[in-house]
């Protein structure tokens, strides 16, 4: 035994062979030696003993190796500080998280990768202000991390619901600050909400035109470089799909999971696009306590219109106009008498409409006139 735990705690031991190693260490400690009735307390005595001693051992080999200047060392430190459930390292674990060196090599990174997956074994929340910088690097680790506290971490998440990027972390974040009722979600949905008006002019108004839908992407994940110098290493990866062995992060209308898999092994990632505009009135629906379809405010309006003149015209769209930010304007107030805005934050809000006109006439003179914020769209 004495000889599988020194290769074991070694600081350069290859990555597979170690886990052989501690599970040959775990089989040692279980299979003592049976002895005769009148001893029967002696094997329960030494396996305690053992088990101590061998726990002592680790605990001294990870203070050595945590306060070594080598990423290899810190990396195992790091590994064996989950593997084992030393909860007792882990502020020395979270000083690893220093943001001002999170260096872009290769070595660095395993370091990292260690370090977060062992405070996501232990179930260890981490201050927002050490995982915000990680995102960019580590984003579905931040993210599991930070949904430990989702209410002590609200600025943290609007700050990655803000960014461009991966639609299956906006969701997770989402989730996550509707869960809490972040202060400052509900502005930044209104902010975030596009309504797309379209309307179509025809002779007899009955031409409805419209447009949606998903879109998505897939594809197979990069391979990593791998180095049996460095510990086991695992991957994560967030998934809006409840495939096997995933494990819900953020719970809502649109769950988001999280997978996790040795790194290198490859596999698809799931980034599948979503209707965001959607997804925002059914936040700002769950935020007030209502249903969607309770709501006046829609992300997407369609209207006929039929032509009969310039004039008649113009009254048509700028009223249709009209009635779409006055429904704007009383979910503001909502949210203002359910505290979810301030007023300062409703007099900033202006709607964001994209609202287009397709003309459909088979004879196109006139000219539709010029409406301002009004994009005009000839068929021929």
């Amino acid at each position: 035994m004495a000889f599988l735990l020194s290769i074991a705690l070694k600081s350069v031991p290859r990555a597979v062979a170690s886990v052989t190693l501690f599970i040959g260490l775990s089989i040692e400690t279980r299979s003592l030696p049976l002895f005769p009735s009148h001893q029967e307390q002696t094997p329960a005595v030494e396996h305690q003993q053992l088990k101590a001693k061998h726990s002592a051992e680790v605990k001294t080999r990870v203070g050595q190796l945590i306060q070594s200047a080598s990423n290899k060392d810190r990396a195992w430190a790091a590994y064996l500080i989950g593997q084992y459930g030393l909860k007792e390292f882990v502020p020395a674990l979270i000083e690893l998280l220093n943001p001002n060196s999170l260096e872009p090599d290769w070595e660095t990174g395993y370091v990292y990768r260690a370090v977060l997956d062992s405070l996501i074994t232990l179930r260890i929340s981490v201050p927002s202000d050490r995982l915000a910088p990680l995102y960019e690097r580590f984003p579905a680790q931040t993210l599991i991390i930070l949904a430990r506290s989702p209410s002590e971490n609200s600025e943290a998440l609007l700050s990655i619901a803000e960014q461009p990027g991966s639609e299956v972390s906006w969701v997770a974040a989402c989730n996550l600050l509707a869960e809490s009722k972040a202060p400052g979600f509900a502005s930044f949905l209104l902010r975030s909400l596009k309504i797309e008006v379209e309307i179509a002019v025809s002779e007899k108004g009955n031409r409805i035109v419209g447009s949606g839908g998903l879109w998505g992407s897939s594809g197979c994940a990069l391979p990593f470089h791998i180095t049996n110098d460095f510990p086991p290493t695992f991957h994560y990866e967030l998934t809006q799909e409840p495939k096997h062995d995933a494990v819900v992060v953020a719970p809502g209308e649109h769950p988001i999971f999280y997978r996790r898999s040795p790194l290198g092994s490859g596999g698809s990632f799931d980034d599948r696009g979503v209707e965001r505009n959607r997804y925002c009135l059914e936040y700002l629906a769950a935020l007030l306590g209502l249903s969607v379809s309770r709501m006046e405010l829609r992300e997407r309006y369609s209207k006929s219109v039929a032509w009969s003149g310039i004039q008649d015209y113009k009254v048509e769209v700028i009223s249709f106009r009209e009635l779409v930010k006055g429904n704007f304007e009383r979910l503001k107030r909502q949210c203002v008498d359910k505290e979810l805005l301030s007023d300062s934050e409703a007099e900033a809000l202006r709607p964001n409409l994209i609202i287009t006109v397709n003309d459909l006439r088979k004879n196109k003179t006139p000219q539709l006139p010029e409406i301002s914020g009004v994009e005009k769209v000839s068929n021929p």
